[in-house]
């Protein structure tokens, strides 16, 4: 199974960096991390990883499972009643309902800290790894993931200026912490960072437009604020054509991304 880069693949992988104790805090980290989420950030950063570097190494899937911590910790506390109060997270019950309100927060406090600790124990002589590492949390933190947090609680959106912020700091800066981080893993070039990391903008945004309209039912409808239906789907559309022309000015084998991009506009959950 070696570089075959499946969701299995990616479960094993996350498995494999957790904690072996059993206690109540544990089972909530264990059935938060596997509640059948599509995986697709760790997945992007290892198949950007092994098309700029022909291999995955240890540091790429260390930079993987430190992403799908970071992402399943941000949904335990997203879920909280002081945040969203949301009692379902795909289609099972949410942490703090499973688990209390307080092995929830515990739960998510851990992932983060594991995420941190993952990191910690790979290969900081290998190139770029630091700078990997440095940019996954600062697309996590109080000015990336944390900050659309803010904005999506705090703000309202008046324009697409302001759909726009939300969307790339909640949801798409892990996406760019998957696509950046496994470029610079693998070695990319500083200019191919930048054109790995306009092409994850894009994507951020376009999984949240689409995540609007799948959602159009609920209060949380940042774009379908200031664009009708249609003119979301158009938006989407243009960000997609951006993507596939970014993924011409790069000497990679990029399908897995104009895939994502294409399945992405026509998903339906």
């Amino acid at each position: 199974m070696k570089n075959n880069i499946t969701v299995k693949y990616i479960d094993e992988l996350v498995r494999e960096y957790i904690p072996k104790n059993h206690d109540k805090v544990s089972l909530a980290i264990e059935y938060s991390l596997f509640t059948g989420g599509k995986r697709f950030r760790p997945m992007l950063l290892l198949q950007t990883a092994k098309a700029v570097g022909k291999r995955l190494t240890d540091n790429a899937k260390r930079l993987a499972c430190a992403l799908e911590y970071i992402h399943t910790y941000s949904l335990i506390h997203d879920d909280l009643p002081s945040m969203d109060n949301d009692d379902l997270r795909r289609g099972k019950r949410s942490c703090h309902t499973q688990y209390g309100e307080a092995a929830a927060i515990l739960a998510g406090d851990a992932l983060l800290n594991l995420a941190a600790e993952t990191l910690f124990r790979g290969n900081f002589n290998s190139k770029n790894y630091r700078e990997a590492c440095a940019y996954m949390f600062l697309m996590s933190g109080s000015t990336g993931m944390i900050h659309g947090q803010n904005l999506d609680l705090f703000t309202e959106t008046k324009s697409i200026d302001d759909a726009n912020q939300v969307a790339l700091h909640k949801t798409g800066d892990l996406i760019r912490a998957a696509i950046v981080c496994g470029a610079l893993v693998a070695g990319a070039t500083e200019e191919e960072t930048k054109i790995f990391d306009q092409i994850a903008i894009n994507l951020g945004i376009a999984y949240q437009v689409v995540d609007d309209l799948l959602d159009a039912d609920k209060c949380e409808r940042s774009f379908l604020d200031i664009m009708t239906v249609e003119g979301c789907r158009n938006y989407v559309k243009r960000l997609n054509d951006e993507v596939m022309a970014l993924c011409d000015k790069l000497p990679y084998d990029l399908q897995f991304i104009r895939d994502f991009s294409l399945e992405n506009l026509n998903r339906n959950r």
